[in-house]
């Protein structure tokens, strides 16, 4: 059997932070619903995807994130990429290592020293002056020191003393004025020029024809909420229609974007066959406003220039990290595998809730999982109804067993039984695992409340 291998945080908002990826995965990202959330702006919204199969395998999906996955110093694209031990991932401003389950943290490799050039100054504790020429190795750096050790100690006072004056000198003279002339203060740089600010963006694409329509609008107002629509019918059935308040920071990456001066020099239109003529439509529209600048460009039943394909790729990749929508890159197929899979891992989870006190938090994820697979889907699949019941069933339990538990520690927590309250919260934070839980947070500041107690407690003993 294969060695189970972790994800070690090396460095980032989260370094030191060990994941262990379960069957049903990790999901990496800005976003707070993430299994690994980090609070990056580099970072989509759903970045990547850590997988795992039944032997302990360990894979990495990039979820369409707008800056990339790297292993190993290379880009890995759309295809998953198998991990070992000693892998490098880097995700935005956080780099990610696989090791093997519970290995020690590696320390970091010591730098190698540069070799001195030929002019290096001489050692720390002497000084050239200019006075005579120093030695071309370090043969006579030995004599030196011996001299200075048969001086007197007041001579080596004085010569410390003259050293300093003569540095002193130099340096009122490096700082006279040239030729009376007063220094000139520095030119201040002018700041470097900014895009115009993004006012309002239109970006449709649609293509229709006698017994498929395909609609995908996405828009940012000028209050800065970015929103997409999306409609596939009769075809998958699919309808999307999500919306969120845009950061400063994601409202100058769209206006960046837009910034592209190929992009800028298209012309206004591109044509191909009418509609009519064609029986089918297929068209791409940009309209946007910055500043006090209104531009719009049509692509319809027409090859598009390049410059305006990486524009349109570029928008629907920020929105659906922005908007957590990247499910759209999936089939109907592929969502309703994925779905079953993480419904199977929530039966399994919730069949052994009484054999380790996080199956049951681990079951109501797997099956949240799974009903976020089934968000875009219509129409739903039959188990859809039966797999938010089992959700809810297993919410209910999770949240009476924490309430039993949270009791039973504050109990102890009166009593000033440490050692059982101790025992007690430690259940509390295994039924509840996810740091970013606030259940978890509490009984975690509770029990290192504890702790603390504890050891003042043993302290005071002694």
């Amino acid at each position: 059997m294969s060695e189970r291998l972790e994800l070690l945080i090396v460095n980032g908002a989260l370094a030191g932070r060990r994941f262990t990826v379960p069957k049903g995965g990790l999901r990496l990202g800005r976003a707070t619903a993430c299994d690994i959330a980090i609070p990056d702006e580099e970072l989509s919204r759903n970045h990547a995807m850590f997988e795992s199969n039944a032997s302990g395998a360990l894979a990495v999906l990039d979820l369409a994130s707008a800056n990339g996955t790297l292993v190993n110093g290379e880009n890995i694209g759309a295809d998953a990429c198998p991990l070992k031990a000693g892998d490098v991932i880097d995700v935005g401003t956080t780099t990610i290592k696989v090791v093997p389950e519970g290995a020690a943290d590696a320390p970091a490799p010591e730098p190698t020293p540069e070799p001195a050039p030929a002019s290096a100054a001489p050692a720390a504790g002497s000084v050239d002056l200019g006075l005579g020429g120093a030695p071309a190795d370090g043969a006579a750096a030995q004599p030196a020191a011996e001299d200075a050790k048969k001086r007197p100690p007041f001579l080596n006072i004085l010569w410390i003393a003259a050293v300093a004056v003569f540095l002193a000198a130099i340096g009122v003279i490096l700082n006279l004025p040239l030729g009376g002339a007063a220094r000139r203060p520095a030119r201040p740089t002018a700041p470097a020029a900014q895009p115009a600010r993004l006012t309002s963006l239109l970006y449709e694409k649609v293509e229709a024809d006698a017994q498929h329509i395909f609609r995908y609008v996405m828009t940012v107002d000028e209050t800065g909420v970015l929103r997409v629509v999306y409609d596939d019918v009769p075809g998958e059935s699919r309808h999307i229609d999500k919306s969120a308040k845009l950061s400063d920071t994601a409202r100058a990456r769209i206006a960046a974007i837009l910034e592209n001066a190929e992009f800028r020099a298209l012309d206004d239109a591109y044509a191909g066959g009418g509609a009519a003529e064609e029986n089918a439509l297929k068209s791409r529209r940009i309209r946007f406003i910055d500043g006090t600048r209104v531009r719009e460009i049509l692509v319809e039943n027409a090859f598009a220039p390049e410059p305006f394909d990486t524009v349109c790729e570029e928008l629907e990749t920020f929105t659906r990290n922005e908007l957590g929508v990247w499910a759209l890159q999936y089939s109907r197929e592929q969502l309703l595998a994925m779905s079953a899979e993480d419904e199977r891992i929530g039966d399994a989870k919730w069949e052994e809730r009484d054999v380790e006190f996080g199956n049951l938090y681990e079951a109501c994820q797997a099956y949240r999982e799974a009903l976020f697979y089934l968000e875009t889907v219509n129409p739903k699949p039959a188990g859809y109804a039966a797999l938010k019941g089992r959700l809810a069933e297993a919410e209910k339990e999770l949240d009476a067993r924490y309430r039993r538990q949270r009791a039973d520690a504050d109990r102890s927590l009166k009593l000033r039984e440490w050692e059982k309250a101790k025992e007690e919260l430690r259940i509390l934070c295994d039924l509840v695992p996810d740091v970013n839980d606030a259940r978890h947070a509490e009984a975690n500041a509770k029990l290192l409340d504890v702790e603390k107690r504890m050891r003042a407690a043993k302290k005071g003993g002694r």
